[in-house]
């Protein structure tokens, strides 16, 4: 078990606690667009059917009036939907030169990882306040509605310790980490469907020796998977990163 490499494991559907929920903001341009359909096809009716037909002057003049508000409405729903279409900067995907969100399709590991550490500064003043102090016991105030950051964090503190040398004074801070902490990352990463992983890294801690030996060499293996991991987790969660 200890030399085998991280399986993916499957999600379950209430991970991190979204099914059943109503996404209105993916909902809502549909909305408007059909919005906008019925109020240009009505003012056209009006001005093609009831004007002409109309038998009263005060009739004609209130289809005109109907008419002109419909089509105005028309306007406005489109002029928004024109300006509005995906300009709400999302935590990965917005670029800054472009001013705009790149399409989810085109996100990349090295662009999810620069967002990450940029997070890190965010809510701890150093990798060794995030290893050894309270910041991984925080909720939805640290981490986001529903706490989505929260396994981003796991998987890319586990991440960056694979990336260090086997003589880097990082490993000490996984060393030394209250198990709370631990516990902490452990539960973010099976939130996200990961409990093989958990299950084996759990083990390999268990059984590793002083040098962190196996540690080392089990992160460092499993590398490809924690950047596929996290790209997959923010590609399924992306609307809640706005």
């Amino acid at each position: 078990m200890e030399g085998t490499k991280m399986t993916k494991a499957t999600e379950s559907n209430g991970a991190n606690g979204t099914a059943g929920k109503i996404n209105w903001k993916k909902l809502l341009p549909a909305v408007l667009w059909v919005g906008l359909v019925i109020f240009a096809v009505g003012a056209i009716l009006l001005l093609a059917v009831a004007v002409p037909r109309a038998t009263a002057s005060y009739q004609r003049v209130l289809s005109v009036i109907c008419a002109v508000l419909m089509l105005l409405l028309a306007l406005l729903i489109g002029a928004y939907q024109w300006l509005s279409r995906d300009t709400y900067p999302n935590f990965f995907l917005y670029d800054r030169k472009k001013k705009k969100n790149i399409p989810v399709e085109k996100l990349k590991f090295s662009v999810v990882s620069e967002r990450m550490t940029f997070l890190f500064t965010r809510i701890s003043e150093s990798p060794e306040q995030l290893w050894k102090g309270d910041v991984l016991l925080h909720g939805n105030e640290v981490f986001g509605y529903q706490s989505v950051y929260k396994p981003l964090v796991a998987y890319k503190m586990l991440y960056d310790l694979g990336e260090q040398g086997p003589d880097s004074g990082y490993w000490n801070y996984l060393k030394t980490a209250p198990q709370e902490n631990l516990n902490a990352i452990y539960e973010a990463l099976e939130n996200a469907g990961e409990k093989k992983m958990v299950e084996a890294f759990r083990l390999i801690l268990e059984r590793t020796d002083d040098d962190y030996a196996r540690v080392k060499e089990f992160l460092r293996k499993n590398l490809p998977y924690l950047r596929s991991r996290m790209v997959n987790y923010v590609v399924k969660h992306i609307e809640y990163f706005y």
